[in-house]
């Protein structure tokens, strides 16, 4: 049975950070703040588990949170294994191109694993796991739209010009090709904007 809902406007929110559960805390730990560079900004004990808050951005007192409880044995996503049974990945934005690279090195030099380097037309992607095999997207957004998903390999052996050269080229040549700031303008009418709450300082 559906439940109904009343007509009226979407209800006032944006998504703000998420949870994972975690089996070793202090790989996890090392990993997303050594490797990634998040910042703890508080731990503690609560509801059986032990929790751990992360952020980068001094507006959201933590935008992961890692806590204790996860099952030692979790079955594989059945369709690719490559991605969670549940969680399918998470994702973090890079500043540029050259910043992509410097994650891919950084990653490798850790000894990350399933290290797959991706060119979505809209994106350029890095996808590998975590300690505990989440899998993790590290992307950077082009300057071209069109209908998604769309998948090939990114060739990092190429220079960044080269590859933008080439991007550009394929993205042109897809039906539905416009440039991604005339697809935001567009998408953006049909969404329902935050109203931020004024901070209280």
């Amino acid at each position: 049975m559906t439940a109904q809902i009343t007509a009226r406007p979407p209800a006032n929110l944006k998504f703000s950070h998420m949870g994972l559960s975690v089996i070793d805390m202090a790989k996890m730990e090392d990993f997303y703040t050594r490797l990634l560079g998040f910042t703890i900004t508080d731990r503690g004990h609560a509801g059986g588990m032990d929790l751990l808050f992360l952020s980068r951005d001094p507006n959201d007192h933590h935008q992961i949170v890692l806590a204790t409880g996860r099952p030692a044995q979790m079955p594989a996503n059945t369709a690719n294994p490559q991605f969670g049974p549940s969680i399918n990945q998470l994702s973090f934005q890079m500043g540029s191109l050259a910043d992509l690279r410097d994650m891919g090195e950084r990653l490798q030099e850790y000894g990350t694993d399933n290290f797959f380097p991706a060119n979505h037309g809209i994106a350029w992607s890095i996808y590998t796991h975590d300690p505990e095999g989440n899998n993790l997207e590290f992307f950077v957004d082009t300057d071209w739209y069109f209908p998604q998903p769309f998948l090939v390999p990114l060739d990092f052996s190429l220079s960044d010009d080269e590859i933008r050269a080439l991007t550009e080229k394929i993205s042109r040549g897809q039906e539905g090709f416009e440039p991604y700031g005339d697809w935001r303008a567009k998408v953006a009418k049909r969404m329902t904007p935050f109203m931020a709450p004024a901070f209280q300082g």
